[in-house]
C-alpha cells in the first residue's frame, strides 16, 4: 500500500512493521538504553502498560503525553518482560490488552459516541467509513477490511475465545470456504486477528543478563501479578469447584484412569486456584496406573515448574466441552464461560450465604 503511517498513528499501533522499523534508529541496544535516564523511564511505561493488562478495569489514554518513539519502544519492552516473567496468563493477558487497545483507537480515531475528540480526526474516511490507517492496518494482518467474508479457517481461529452465540459457526452462512462477515463486525474480528497474531510471537527468547536488568520491574509486577491470583480464589474450597472438576476428582478416587485432557484440565484449575504441585500430585495416588516420579514431572511441566517454564492455563467450557470432559451442568454452567469462573462465583456465593447465617444465628 502506498499510504505511510505518521509518527503518532504508529505510536497507536505499536505492534506494526513500520512501527519497529521506526525506532531502530533512534534508541541504542536495550542492554544500553536500560541503564540510561530514558530507558528507566521506558521500562516504566512499559511496566504501567502490563499493569494495565493485568487490571480487571482497563482504559485507554488516546492522547499520548510521552514522545511518540518512547510509546512504541514501551509496547516492545512490555512484551520483553512478560516474557521474562514466563507465565502463559500473563501472554495471554497483554496481548488481549494490546487487541483491545488497538480496537479502541480504531473506532476513536476520528471521535468517540461521547464526544471525545478523535486522536486522528483530521484523518479521510472512504466511501464506507474507513480511514487510511484502518485499512493500512488490515492489509498487513492479512485482511481487506472492505470485504463482506473471511476465510473459513482464519475465521475459526480467531472466534475461539469469543462466546457470543452470533460468532458461533453453526450461526453464520458460509459459502465456498469463506464465511460472511457483517460491515459492524469488522474491527471486532481485526482485533481477534491481531490479538492471535501477537500471541503466537510470545514468549521471546530472552537472554538471563537482560531479563536481569529488568527485574526491578519485573518482580513488582509478578508479586502483584500473585497477589491479584490470591484475592480472586484465596483460601480453597472444594465445595466451590465445578461439576466437570468435581467428576474428574470422583473419577480419580473411584480408581478410574483420567484421558490426557482430563489430567490437563484438573492439574491446571487445581493450580491456578492455588495447589502446589505436591498438593496437586496428592489427587493421582488413587489412579491404577500411578507412577509417583512420572506424575510429578507431568504436574510440573504443566504447572510451569519444569524445564520449559511454560504455565498452562485452565481450559475453558467449550474446550472441556469439545473433550467430552463438560458433565453435569448445572444452571450456573449456564451463565458462565469457564470452570474458573464458576469456582468464583460459587464461592463467592458461599461466602456471602455464610455471612446471611452467622447474622441470623447472632
Amino acid at each position: 500500500m502506498d499510504f505511510r503511517p505518521s509518527a503518532k498513528e504508529l505510536s497507536h499501533f505499536p505492534f506494526l512493521k513500520k512501527a519497529q522499523d521506526h525506532i531502530k534508529d533512534i534508541y541504542p541496544p536495550l542492554e544500553i538504553l536500560l541503564s540510561q535516564e530514558r530507558g528507566k523511564f521506558i521500562a516504566d511505561l512499559a511496566s504501567k502498560r502490563i499493569g494495565q493488562a493485568l487490571s480487571s478495569k482497563r482504559s485507554f489514554i488516546t492522547h499520548f503525553q510521552q514522545r511518540d518513539e518512547d510509546e512504541i519502544a514501551s509496547y516492545v519492552v512490555s512484551r520483553i518482560i512478560a516474557s521474562c516473567l514466563q507465565d502463559k496468563q500473563i501472554y495471554d493477558r497483554l496481548t488481549r490488552y494490546e487487541a483491545e487497545r488497538a480496537y479502541y483507537f480504531l473506532v476513536s480515531e476520528i471521535g468517540t459516541e461521547d464526544g471525545e475528540k478523535g486522536w486522528n480526526e483530521n484523518t479521510l474516511l472512504d466511501e464506507e467509513g474507513y480511514s487510511p490507517l484502518s485499512k493500512y492496518i488490515a492489509h498487513e494482518f492479512g485482511i481487506n477490511i472492505q470485504s463482506d467474508s473471511m476465510p473459513l479457517a482464519d475465521y475459526v481461529e480467531i472466534i475461539a475465545p469469543l462466546h457470543e452465540a452470533r460468532f458461533k459457526l453453526v450461526n453464520r452462512r458460509l459459502q465456498k470456504g469463506f464465511v460472511r462477515i457483517k460491515k459492524e463486525e469488522r474491527y471486532e474480528l481485526l482485533r481477534e486477528h491481531i490479538r492471535v497474531f501477537l500471541r503466537r510471537d510470545l514468549p521471546y527468547k530472552i537472554p538471563k543478563s537482560l531479563c536481569e536488568q529488568l527485574a526491578s520491574v519485573s518482580e513488582p509486577l509478578k508479586k502483584r501479578y500473585q497477589e491479584q491470583m490470591l484475592q480472586q480464589f484465596g483460601v480453597i474450597e472444594e465445595g466451590a469447584y465445578p461439576p466437570c472438576i468435581q467428576a474428574l476428582i470422583l473419577a480419580l478416587t473411584s480408581g478410574t484412569n483420567l484421558t490426557h485432557p482430563g489430567r490437563f484440565a484438573l492439574t491446571t484449575f487445581l493450580h491456578t486456584i492455588g495447589l502446589n504441585v505436591a498438593e496437586i500430585a496428592q489427587f493421582y495416588q488413587m489412579s491404577p496406573d500411578f507412577d509417583a516420579e512420572k506424575t510429578m514431572y507431568q504436574v510440573e511441566h504443566i504447572t510451569g515448574r519444569g524445564g520449559s517454564g511454560t504455565e498452562y492455563t485452565a481450559p475453558a467450557c467449550p474446550a472441556m466441552k469439545t473433550t467430552g470432559l463438560c458433565v453435569h451442568r448445572d444452571t450456573l454452567c449456564e451463565r458462565i464461560s469457564h470452570p474458573l469462573s464458576y469456582y468464583k462465583v460459587k464461592k463467592k456465593d458461599s461466602i456471602k450465604t455464610g455471612k446471611e447465617k452467622n447474622k441470623k444465628s447472632g
